[in-house]
């Protein structure tokens, strides 16, 4: 006589197993989430202090430059040429600019470097990583930003992805894959404004809490806003 092999498990585990599956995945798209977006401004960090480190340089061949590293030197130029653009609400600031070389090259300024800078005056040039960083002339100074493209379209996938990741684990145990469609979505709306808040404020040169404090604060309320949006699901 054959005994019939009976499912052994228990059953309030049986009951258990779905929803300890479900919290598992929600812990592991959280953390996911949130390691991205971390990493995501850790780029920015970096990408705001590559475009602001000429600042603190030290000057070439002073006490304080240590041979090997990266140092600022000045060099003088003289304004050949200026022209103001126009266009809409926007005024634009443009000089033309010939180094120690004779060779010219055109910098958008800006308007209190402009009216500072007449045709003939001299400018200081701060040459930092063989480019020019920054303009002065006159007590007025107009930065000449490297605006970084590949790092901020990095940092504003990476802010999109943490952000899509992050609505799942909020959300994963009420709605599964419910959410990926609204997930989408807001990676979709977060990708350009993560791109152009970050163009704009790496090269505010603003205190790093200001540059890091804003961007922090719209993913935390666009993150919030996407979850909320959710709860009617």
């Amino acid at each position: 006589m054959s005994a019939r092999i009976r499912d052994t498990k228990p059953p309030a585990l049986a009951r258990r197993s779905p929803a300890i599956g479900r919290a598992l995945a929600q812990t592991l798209f959280l953390l996911a989430g949130l390691a991205t977006t971390a990493f995501g401004f850790r780029l920015f960090v970096h990408a705001n202090d590559v475009e602001n480190a000429y600042r603190t340089a030290p000057v070439c061949g002073t006490a304080a430059h240590t041979p090997g590293t990266d140092c600022v030197r000045h060099e003088t130029g003289k304004v050949t040429e200026r022209h103001i653009v126009s266009g809409g609400d926007s005024t634009d600031y443009y000089v033309t600019v010939a180094d120690e070389t004779a060779a010219t090259h055109r910098y958008e300024a800006d308007q209190g470097f402009y009216y500072a800078a007449e045709t003939g005056t001299d400018v200081d040039l701060t040459v930092f990583r063989g480019r020019v960083a920054e303009l002065s002339s006159n007590g007025q100074r107009s930065p000449n930003p490297d605006t970084p493209w590949l790092a901020c379209l990095e940092v504003s996938v990476l802010a999109a992805l943490g952000s899509a990741l992050t609505l799942h684990g909020l959300t994963w145990s009420r709605l599964g894959t419910r959410v990926t469609s609204l997930a989408f979505g807001a990676g979709v709306l977060i990708t350009p404004m993560a791109l152009l808040g970050c163009l704009v404020l790496v090269s505010s040169q603003a205190p790093l809490a200001v540059t890091l404090g804003i961007p922090v604060f719209g993913w935390l309320f666009m993150t919030a806003c996407f979850t909320v949006a959710t709860w009617d699901r």
